[in-house]
């Protein structure tokens, strides 16, 4: 596992601790993590810019449309659905090759991609 991706699984685990859910904001800057907790006294925000990344873009191309139109939406995210992804880093650095975060459009789901090492 790339220091990015296990850098990326620690950043969950912090935002974890502060609330029981986590904004993710993309932007042509770079991807922000944030997260606040029910009385307000706790805030955090994990910036990553897109230099972290393999591959990053902020923008989409909709159907019938040849041009790309920037993304200006935040997604709201149980941290209870995403936390098992990430929970032992461990595992994830011997077996797990990349990791593809996209947004699908149709669904409106925030997808997180596992692909594993020697296809499996």
């Amino acid at each position: 596992m790339s220091p990015s991706r296990k850098l990326f699984g620690r950043a969950i685990h912090a935002l974890a601790r502060i609330s029981d859910e986590f904004w993710l904001d993309p932007s042509e800057k770079g991807l922000a993590l944030r997260s606040m907790n029910s009385s307000r006294s706790a805030y955090a925000c994990v910036f990553f810019p897109p230099i972290f990344f393999q591959m990053y873009h902020s923008t989409t191309i909709p159907e019938g449309c040849e041009k790309y139109i920037p993304l200006h939406l935040k997604y709201k995210l149980g941290i209870k659905s995403v936390l098992p992804i990430f929970r032992s880093l461990n595992t994830l650095e011997r077996n797990v090759e990349k990791c593809s975060i996209f947004i699908s459009d149709n669904n409106c789901r925030v997808v997180f991609q596992l692909f594993c090492k020697h296809g499996m």
